[in-house]
């Protein structure tokens, strides 16, 4: 129970990443408040979990205040904010338009930041967490990855600058980079069929010999928001399986 009445935000909580740390930090003891764009899953996984949600989009200016208030709303104070929320789409530089380049920074550059920013205010002092997830192509280039990697390459900048800003206020701002975790994401990157092939290929480059799985993200996540990690912050964590030692 090392979260025992911790009220927790999760952006991008109904599937994926964000449904494994939501799963894990309520059987730790917090209060969780999920939130998303697709409602019919965050109520399902609500129901399961025995926590909240908001339905939301933190691209839309106006919405994450409007999730940061339903979190306050449901617990009373808010400890912990996850900025899991993010899209990956991938093109040759030739051809990623600047509507595609514009979504993925919208959401998963000024997701965060317009989150974190709602949140500073009610983040509780001397206890106050965030935790931006980031990925491992911030840190390691492939082809037709610049738009997505970018984006997340300015995640783990905003890390480091809020960190940095945050900690006189008694807030520690930290971020982890998985690697390729068997998501749902994949399903909005290609048809569902090819799925599993690509995952089974991805394995490969792994040093360790599997791709990730949420809960292993989740462990993670719960060490850096925990008071184990109180004398922690500004970190950018690769939880990867190796791929950033080779």
């Amino acid at each position: 129970m090392r979260l025992k009445d911790k009220s927790v935000l999760v952006t991008g909580g109904a599937t994926g990443i964000g449904a494994g740390i939501a799963r894990r930090f309520v059987a730790e003891g917090a209060n969780v408040t999920i939130s998303g764009r697709r409602e019919p899953l965050l109520e399902e996984l609500a129901d399961e979990l025995g926590c909240h949600y908001v339905a939301g989009d933190v691209s839309v200016p106006g919405d994450p205040e409007r999730m940061v208030r339903a979190a306050l709303d449901a617990h009373g104070a808010l400890d912990v904010l996850v900025n899991n929320a993010g899209v990956a789409r991938f093109s040759p530089l030739a051809d990623t338009t600047d509507e595609l380049l514009e979504m993925q920074l919208d959401i998963n550059v000024k997701g965060p930041y317009r989150m974190t920013r709602a949140a500073l205010p009610h983040l509780v002092a001397g206890r106050g967490n965030v935790l931006n997830i980031s990925s491992t192509l911030a840190m390691r280039g492939i082809a037709g990855g610049s738009a997505y990697g970018a984006s997340k390459g300015a995640v783990n900048a905003l890390t480091l600058h809020l960190a940095a800003e945050l900690a006189p206020q008694g807030v520690r701002v930290n971020c982890i980079c998985p690697a390729v975790v068997e998501t749902p994401i994949f399903e909005t990157m290609m048809p569902r069929e090819q799925v599993a092939g690509m995952l089974d290929h991805m394995v490969s480059i792994h040093p360790i010999g599997r791709v990730g799985q949420p809960s292993d993200v989740a462990g993670a996540a719960l060490y850096l928001v925990s008071a184990e990690a109180e004398w922690v912050t500004g970190v950018v964590l690769a939880v990867d399986g190796g791929v950033t030692a080779v």
